[in-house]
């Protein structure tokens, strides 16, 4: 999977929020420019910021509880606010049945302000 110092060209949100699509490019003045394609599927919930001018220093596999104790305001609110895909009762049900149906969480950074995070039941690349 190639990723590191490529910029991010797009993104696509595929089938109602189930497959998100990150278009990558690495392209420098003097080089041969390379693109890769990173494809999250059956996605459950994703956060992204601050896309514009973004180069990708890591996609990193986290632990769910740990991505989301860091994010659980913001995510109780969301489900206040637009329903999040298997919320269950609370937070807790949420977490739990998150992690028994075997769903994962990448962690994805930049150089430049953008942030984003993808819980999703698997990752390929192009």
């Amino acid at each position: 999977m190639k990723y590191h110092d490529y910029h991010l060209e797009s993104y696509e949100v595929f089938e109602r929020g189930e497959s998100i699509t990150f278009n990558l490019v690495y392209g420098y003045p003097g080089e041969e420019t390379d693109k890769s394609i990173i494809k999250f599927n059956g996605v459950a919930l994703y956060h992204i910021i601050n896309t514009t001018g973004a180069i990708i220093t890591d996609i990193e596999e986290v632990s769910i509880s740990a991505l989301l104790s860091e994010a659980s305001s913001e995510v109780i609110e969301w489900n206040r606010m637009y329903g999040v895909k298997y919320w269950k009762s609370d937070f807790a049900s949420y977490l739990q049945y998150l992690e028994s149906n075997a769903f994962k969480a990448w962690e994805i950074t930049s150089a430049i302000g953008f942030y984003g995070f993808v819980i999703a039941k698997e990752i390929s690349s192009a």
